[in-house]
């Protein structure tokens, strides 16, 4: 039997491994193991492994005494002579010895099998290729914002106010569709400005708007900033923002170029 082995002590993570092998190679279901079929290809494979002069871990080993001491079990004759009384009988169990290291056997087969479908969805994923994020082009033209004011003062003034509002509106809320496009909140930011003159960033957001309506608003006036349809300053570092009419009229700019350049 031990001539018959070829494989190593390295091909296995542990007995548990061993064991599933043999018994799959053997062909036996893992329910009714023959123990004393599996113990000597068990043995054989350790005497296997002593003749090459391989260290055998001591689980290996472990697992070993207990294939032994389950065979023994099934080796020393039973007397079934004995008559045991009928009130007795129902109270008499016999376990099967076998039945802690199916258990053990089963448990480890589960690991095996998320182990394997873990392998293959790794190996899925290294067939994807992600695109790298891109950088601005370098040609790109960027109006310029007036001294004083950058896009993170803007950024900061409206994180402010979508805090605040966090505050105020209520904890449950009902999903509607959205009823704010980019189009109609430029246009009325522009009306705004034209009835009032100059106005601070916080006049355009009632405290009654919702976040869409909030968010809808806010990038409707960064891209009439873009356009230089607006003007924003701030004579103090941190604060109040001023936005007024700029020097190109709304109505000439043509939104349907940006469409096409984005497209």
């Amino acid at each position: 039997m031990a001539s018959t082995v070829t494989y190593h002590l390295a091909d296995f993570d542990g007995p548990l491994d061993l064991l599933l092998h043999l018994i799959k190679t053997s062909e036996v279901d893992i329910f009714d193991i023959p123990i004393v079929l599996i113990t000597q290809q068990y043995l054989a494979f350790l005497q296997a492994e002593q003749e090459r002069n391989l260290d055998i871990a001591g689980e290996f080993l472990v697992m070993a005494a207990t294939l032994m001491s389950i065979k023994a079990t099934y080796l020393i004759p039973k007397n079934d002579n004995v008559d045991l009384d009928e009130d007795l009988a129902d109270y008499v169990d016999e376990p099967d010895p076998r039945v802690d290291l199916v258990n053990q056997l089963l448990e480890y087969q589960k690991y095996q099998q998320a182990a394997a479908e873990l392998r293959e969805r790794e190996e899925e994923r290294q067939l994807q290729f992600s695109r790298l994020p891109m950088s601005p082009p370098a040609d790109i033209e960027k109006a310029p914002l007036p001294a004083g004011v950058a896009l993170s003062d803007l950024q900061t003034a409206f994180a402010k106010m979508i805090r605040r509002r966090q505050l105020t509106e209520p904890a449950a809320r009902t999903m509607v569709a959205e009823q704010w496009s980019l189009q109609v909140q430029m246009g009325d930011i522009m009306q705004k400005v034209r009835e009032r003159g100059r106005m601070t960033f916080a006049d355009f957001f009632d405290p009654q708007d919702n976040r869409e309506k909030m968010v809808t608003t806010f990038l409707g006036m960064l891209e009439l900033v873009r356009h230089q349809c607006l003007l924003i300053e701030q004579a103090d570092a941190f604060g109040t923002i001023n936005v007024q009419s700029g020097p190109r009229p709304y109505e000439t700019i043509d939104f349907s170029e940006d469409k096409n350049e984005n497209g």
